[in-house]
């Protein structure tokens, strides 16, 4: 297999529709897509969330793509139904000046699906089929839905089930230097914390010190005011910072 990159590759996830921006439905994939390119040493950058406009879609690619870099990935979830609102395949097409076309692998594979389910294949369906030109187009066992990637955008379903298995399927590709993490509990309240963290954070900049105040409702059982958490691809460093900022609390 390729080697890991030795800096951590970016990447965005692009959250397309209606009913996720009025609150309808609960978008469950970003926070499982961030914690699987987190234990992969990819870095989540960027989370947009738009409606199902073809302009929107098309800009927001656009951008995010420019955004992680010719190395990096973005993932976009919903938009790739039958109906008339799904149009992510058409925007993603536009955005980069490729024309649709009817992709026949995936009309053969939706085909023999919906034979053993008797259903029939008809024009809103094929829509499902019809991908940017020029896409690499990936099939996941057990499911005919395609995962395409046009220049490093990755096109995937809204439903939690599917966006997970099709990505888990084929995530070898992302992947990077991973994180080690030192956590620190602390009776001292976060302002009292602020100036010495700040310090620390100065002297050792390629250390994430994040602080968290414990939020749990519990009075006498309480343990601890704040949780401290201390991340770095360095490992020299992060044991550095962590030394620091134990002496300093």
């Amino acid at each position: 297999s390729a080697s890991i990159p030795t800096t951590a590759p970016k990447a965005a996830a692009l959250i397309i529709g209606n009913e996720i921006l009025s609150g309808s439905i609960v978008d469950t994939n970003t926070p499982w897509l961030a914690k699987l390119l987190y234990s992969r040493g990819v870095d989540l950058v960027r989370v947009e969330y738009i409606p199902d406009d073809k302009a929107d879609i098309s800009e927001s690619v656009l951008k995010l793509k420019q955004r992680v870099g010719p190395d990096g990935s973005v993932f976009t979830s919903g938009g790739i139904g039958p109906t008339h609102d799904d149009v992510t395949y058409e925007a993603i097409a536009a955005a980069f000046g490729v024309g649709l076309e009817l992709h026949q692998p995936t009309v053969e594979r939706m085909r023999e699906n919906y034979s053993k389910r008797g259903v029939e294949l008809n024009e809103a369906r094929l829509r499902m089929a019809t991908l940017p030109q020029t896409a690499e187009v990936l099939y996941t066992p057990e499911l005919w839905v395609p995962l395409v990637n046009l220049r490093g955008v990755y096109v995937l379903p809204g439903i939690p089930r599917l966006f997970q298995a099709m990505i888990e399927a084929h995530k070898e590709p992302f992947r990077g230097p991973t994180c080690s993490t030192v956590t620190l509990y602390t009776n001292t309240v976060e302002g009292d914390l602020a100036d010495p963290l700040r310090e620390v954070a100065k002297q050792h900049p390629g250390v994430n010190i994040g602080s968290y105040p414990n939020v749990a409702q519990c009075t006498d059982a309480q343990t601890f005011r704040v949780r401290l958490q201390l991340e770095s691809r360095d490992q020299q460093a992060l044991d550095a910072a962590a030394a620091a900022v134990t002496a300093a609390i």
